[in-house]
């Protein structure tokens, strides 16, 4: 990719990162929508010019036109739900039009030209702008004697740049997830000046996470990434590049890829804000320290809160140490260290998460929600560990692979315990043992949650039956009486063809209940 291209692609994808700050966070869907997107499609005709147009199919003509009626719709009309199905497929044909402008063909083409093109998009917009960034520098070799001598520091700087987004990121859901995080964190980054802190945080998080994707969609509209996507290109074409790859210049002078340097960096930086965070959880969750001189909340308030957001911290940082390992050429021990540092920093805040889900458990009770959110952490622990494997092994490549198996192994784990019958069974000795439930935690049953279980609950409900309170045994046989008769008289749950084990369960354990009433 030509340096001068590289720069318009940062500059382009700067102003559509402050265009979308303006135009959509805290306004409802209509004209900007449109604009975004004319915004967005002109850019990449314009950036990837003729020779964009000379690789795009005809046959495509009609996806950007129909991304823009599409998004036009929003202008038009004021059903949510249709207006969000117009915007999904929009940004489905917008993101078409990039991949044909980079010599993909989606309409003439077959599903797994199709897909490629899918997965080429997705890759581009996480890792594209790893290429964007390090190309608008000249080389170290080519460049004044002051350039020279700061040479080896360039490539850290260019780190620090791109470590800049991802850690307001990170920072932002610690921030969300940790009270005690966020009230440090204001207190650092205390200005002087009476600023808005959190709304500047948040407007450049916005802004710098649509310009990182920018970048990497128009370079690939540009031809400026070949290898994602193997569309007809000229004799005189330079063979395909990996993203991050070093030239083979850089490499016969000695040097390491530039992106190398990059991710080593990156990494380095979102270690330390891991690390901080989990100094903290060791000094305020595990070592009990006071959280309401700092954060003005009790301990069991402070500890219940937060851990959606260190689940999506912890999926986050397993993506950022596997892409950026897919993304460089040669990967440096530097590299490595920093990855495994981080997984092992994020099997900490893992840890954190659990803990806050356990004692939100022991307060409230079961719920299935919480049940697979601590399915889903057992489940990025395991994937943790896989990814290090893999990390180490130097097979990245195979991530995807091992996480689908560990998927359907987890599926058929739960398939085996039943979420809506474990969580029945816990309530429901909350409900018999007041004893289980801790001081300032809410005890009883929630009979209307237990109905909703429907068949799974009943046998766990039949067999504590007589060992609930009045009132709870009064509405639960109300809900077995109703869900006796609804067994006996709806036709599409009569017959072999809908033979159910847990139905007949419930079955018999309704006639046992009924037989002694």
């Amino acid at each position: 990719m030509p340096r001068a291209t590289a720069r318009r692609i940062l500059l382009v994808a700067i102003a559509l990162g402050i265009l979308v700050d303006i135009a959509l966070p805290g306004h409802a869907a209509g004209l900007n929508a449109p604009i975004v997107m004319a915004a967005l499609l002109a850019a990449a005709f314009a950036i990837a010019g003729r020779a964009g147009l000379e690789r795009f199919d005809p046959a495509d003509a009609w996806m950007p036109v129909a991304a823009l009626g599409l998004t036009a719709m929003a202008a038009l009309r004021a059903d949510p739900w249709l207006v969000e199905a117009d915007l999904l497929v929009a940004t489905a044909l917008a993101c078409g039009t990039l991949a044909a402008l980079a010599g993909a063909r989606i309409t003439r083409g077959l599903v797994p030209t199709v897909l490629n093109a899918a997965g080429a998009v997705l890759a581009a917009m996480f890792t594209g702008a790893l290429t964007v960034v390090q190309r608008p520098w000249p080389a170290v070799t080519d460049a004044g004697p002051v350039r020279a001598r700061l040479g080896p520091w360039l490539p850290v700087a260019r780190g620090l740049m791109l470590a800049v987004p991802i850690v307001l990121l990170f920072g932002l859901l610690f921030a969300s997830a940790d009270a005690v995080f966020a009230s440090l964190a204001r207190t650092a980054l205390s200005l002087p000046v009476e600023i808005d802190v959190a709304d500047v945080g948040q407007r450049t998080l916005i802004v710098a996470a649509v310009a990182w994707g920018a970048a990497g969609l128009l370079a690939l509209a540009a031809g400026g990434l070949p290898g994602l996507i193997p569309g007809p290109t000229s004799p005189a074409a330079p063979p395909a590049r990996s993203l991050g790859a070093a030239s083979a210049a850089d490499l016969a002078a000695g040097g390491r890829p530039v992106a190398t340097i990059e991710a080593a960096t990156v990494l380095y930086v979102v270690d330390a804000l891991f690390a901080a965070f989990v100094v903290l959880q060791l000094a305020y969750l595990f070592g009990g320290r006071d959280t309401l001189a700092v954060a003005g909340m009790t301990y069991s308030d402070y500890a219940r809160r937060g851990f959606f957001e260190l689940v999506a911290v912890a999926v986050l940082a397993g993506l950022l140490v596997v892409s950026l390992d897919l993304a460089v050429r040669r990967r440096s021990r530097a590299q490595l260290a920093a990855g495994i540092a981080l997984i092992a920093l994020t099997g900490l805040v893992l840890a954190s998460a659990l803990v806050r889900l356990r004692l939100y458990q022991d307060a409230y009770g079961w719920t299935e929600l919480r049940f697979l959110v601590l399915v889903a952490i057992g489940w990025l622990a395991v994937a943790l560990a896989v990814t290090a494997v893999l990390l180490v092994t130097r097979r990245t490549s195979w991530t995807m692979h091992a996480l689908g198996i560990l998927v359907v192994a987890t599926l058929a784990a739960m398939n085996i315990v039943g979420p809506q019958a474990y969580v029945a069974e816990r309530n429901l000795e909350r409900a018999i043992d007041p004893t289980l439930v801790p001081p300032g935690g809410r005890s009883g049953l929630d009979g209307a949650y237990m109905a909703s279980l429907g068949d799974e609950a009943i046998p766990a409900v039949v067999a504590s039956f007589d060992r609930l309170s009045v009132a709870d045994r009064a509405g639960l046989g109300a809900f077995l009486a109703r869900r006796n008769r609804q067994l006996a008289s709806d036709p599409s749950l009569q017959g072999w063809p809908s033979l159910n084990v847990t139905r007949e369960r419930a079955r018999a354990a309704l006639d046992a209940w009924l037989a002694v009433r």
